[in-house]
């Protein structure tokens, strides 16, 4: 087995490429760029359409579609846990003054029952 050269005689000198024909310096973002904004001015132009012909030709890849947009986990949070009892009495008393406002704006309040 031959014996690997020192570090210093593997590495490129300073402004030479490893790949000298490679592709240019951001050419995957300017086609991707370009595309995307291509498929927006077709979308623009003709999206409705196809989304009619979808659900009207096949309903199954319509609704496909839609679900494959919806999350894939909802997380379920309830967010008044976190609150101590005190800061839950403030936001009661809060949200009752609330109410006793715009019910003397012309709304009427729901009844309190204690």
């Amino acid at each position: 087995m031959p014996t690997p050269l020192p570090p210093e005689h593997g590495k490129f000198l300073p402004g030479q490429s490893g790949n000298p024909g490679g592709k240019p310096v951001a050419a995957r973002n300017k086609l991707q760029t370009q595309f995307l904004y291509k498929l927006a001015a077709d979308f623009e132009a003709n999206g409705e359409k196809a989304i009619v012909q979808c659900r009207e030709k096949d309903p199954a890849r319509y609704v496909q579609i839609i679900a494959a947009l919806m999350p894939k986990q909802v997380e379920a949070t309830q967010p008044l846990d976190d609150l101590n009892d005190e800061q839950l009495t403030a936001a009661i008393g809060f949200l009752r003054s609330r109410l006793a406002g715009e019910a003397g704006a012309g709304t009427s309040a729901p009844s309190q029952s204690h």
